[in-house]
């Protein structure tokens, strides 16, 4: 179910930030030597996609898809995390000895980022399996249940 009023003002803070993108970025466009709508243009076509994006997900049947989005994001987060130790200099950037950015041709990306969003959705999907308000545990059992959360998100920190 879709939440008009709540679509509609996200879509109208998106649009009332791509217009102040127009004024924020004269400096940068004077010392680059950019052109005049060139952060404009960068700002609509993320902006664009963004409510596409969220119209979609909107559409689309909570139970089914989002579980499914959530734990590919997850997974893939992980995985990406993990090669791009293994990835060449040219493909990865690195600062301070960590790589942090894959480098694509068109922009670059960041997989931890997709790692938090699916690791948020497999926190609520877990915490919902294990946790329940009618059964009462002792601190012990509680420790014991919340450790794995623990080990997988030190291990995403160590990546």
């Amino acid at each position: 179910m879709v939440d008009r009023p709540l679509f509609i003002i996200s879509a109208s803070l998106i649009t009332i930030g791509i217009i102040f993108s127009y004024s924020l970025s004269s400096f940068a466009i004077l010392y680059y030597d950019y052109g005049e709508f060139h952060f404009v243009l960068r700002q609509l076509i993320a902006g664009i996609l963004g409510i596409m994006l969220m119209w979609g997900i909107s559409r689309c049947n909570p139970d089914n898809f989002i579980l499914w989005f959530g734990f590919s994001l997850f997974f893939g987060g992980i995985f990406l995390m993990f090669i791009m130790h293994f990835l060449p200099e040219s493909l990865a950037t690195s600062a301070g000895g960590a790589k942090r950015w894959i480098r694509l041709p068109f922009f670059s990306l960041a997989p931890v980022e997709f790692f938090k969003i699916g690791f948020i959705i497999f926190l609520a999907w877990s915490f919902a399996r294990k946790f329940s308000l009618l059964e009462q545990k002792t601190l012990k059992e509680e420790f014991i249940t919340f450790l794995p959360y623990v080990a997988v998100y030190l291990i995403a920190v160590y990546l």
